[in-house]
């Protein structure tokens, strides 16, 4: 069941075009992650970290980076980070991340230096890092190599690489919830759980392929409510469906898609950074009036 906001149709839509023209100003749509949030790959030059889908490359960075952000309480920066690291070293093989060999072999320390040496931007909120464990960051890039073939099939991604433009429907979600696609991590009391690699960060997927013009898909499946942004909705008060399996995520993309429309998730994530939460103050906040937290 949706939980209701306090907030009327007519104010929430107010809020949204005044977070819209706050966080994406004199644009009409958002455009693809490194378009918005550029990222260089060393200090020194002006070689910007880009997305191409018509190479495989790519597609695997993307699937990469979906997989370590969706990883719980980790910086969305270290997903960037060492995906842009392996990017440049041309480090995104399948095969390779798929043997246990190559992943025992990686220098995880050299990784973290090199993150760190890339735009200055991205590790303002502290130095980089690659998360260990059974359930980290390698371990999480292994298994989904390993289930490369069957993303391969529910993504479509030979028709991408051959230049067509497959159709993807909300029935996709639901195929990330095979067994392939999930890790074994330890939950209340030590208990071994099975958690899915990238439930929440499947529209993260489809977002920038559709922005790409990679895919036909409709926006509405194209938002991530993620922590961050769920937190944003609580905040302001937007309505959002409770929970984190697979319905809620598409509903919450749909509600998130009625209020943000093509510009996705991507303002209340950035407005993230400029929302002053527990301490409200009319002259910082651009919405203080008509936030749920003040009108309670």
């Amino acid at each position: 069941m949706v939980r209701l906001g306090s907030l009327s149709e007519t104010e929430l839509k107010k809020i949204s075009e005044i977070i819209i023209g706050k966080t994406y100003p004199n644009t009409r749509r958002y455009g693809g992650w490194f378009n918005a949030f550029p990222v260089r790959f060393d200090k020194e030059t002006n070689e910007y970290f880009q997305f191409n889908f018509r190479n495989e490359k790519d597609i695997i960075a993307l699937v990469f980076l979906a997989t370590i952000w969706n990883i719980p309480n980790y910086k969305w920066e270290n997903a960037v980070g060492l995906v842009g690291v392996l990017y440049n070293k041309n480090m995104l093989n399948i095969k390779e991340w798929s043997s246990r060999n190559f992943i025992d072999k990686l220098d995880k320390k050299l990784l973290e230096n090199e993150m760190n040496n890339l735009d200055s931007n991205l590790y303002k909120r502290g130095r980089l890092y690659i998360k260990a464990g059974t359930d980290g960051v390698l371990e999480r890039l292994y298994k989904i190599s390993s289930a490369y073939d069957y993303l391969n099939n529910i993504l479509k991604i030979d028709d991408i690489l051959k230049g067509d433009k497959p159709q993807i429907d909300s029935s996709i979600f639901y195929k990330f919830n095979n067994e392939k696609l999930k890790i074994d991590s330890k939950g209340k009391n030590r208990k071994t759980i099975k958690k899915a690699l990238l439930r929440v960060k499947v529209p993260l997927i489809l977002r920038e392929l559709k922005c790409a013009d990679a895919i036909h898909v409709e926006d509405k499946y194209c938002c991530v409510p993620d922590t961050r942004v769920r937190k944003m909705m609580t905040i302001i008060g937007y309505p959002q469906e409770d929970g984190l399996d697979t319905n809620s995520v598409i509903k919450n993309s749909e509600i998130i898609n009625k209020y943000f429309g093509s510009y996705y998730d991507l303002p209340l994530f950035d407005f993230a950074d400029n929302c002053p939460q527990k301490r409200c103050k009319g002259d910082v906040c651009e919405i203080y009036n008509l936030c749920a937290r003040n009108t309670k």
